[in-house]
């Protein structure tokens, strides 16, 4: 197990997070997000190495996030904060 995952504050920054991956080609899959990260909506969106320059990009032109993660058989570390509330 290896992937990221972007994770949002409410349901409707994850819709428009689903609708920028699409529009951006950014290869990606709805996935629930884990309980043990609080603060956050069910839905996040999970996403192999290869497209973490992409979402970077989305990122960095204003999509709104609570976190990213980096998933492995190890655990689970955030490797960019999101949006402060």
């Amino acid at each position: 197990m290896d992937f990221y995952l972007l994770v949002f504050k409410n349901t409707l920054d994850a819709l428009k997070g689903d609708e920028a991956f699409k529009t951006a080609s950014v290869s990606h899959v709805v996935y629930p997000t884990p309980p043990q990260i609080i603060g956050s909506c069910g839905i996040s969106m999970r996403f192999q190495e290869e497209a973490l320059e992409g979402v970077s990009r989305l990122i960095d032109s204003g999509l709104s996030y609570k976190a990213l993660y980096h998933i492995t058989d190890l655990g689970m570390k955030k490797i960019r904060e999101g949006d402060a509330e």
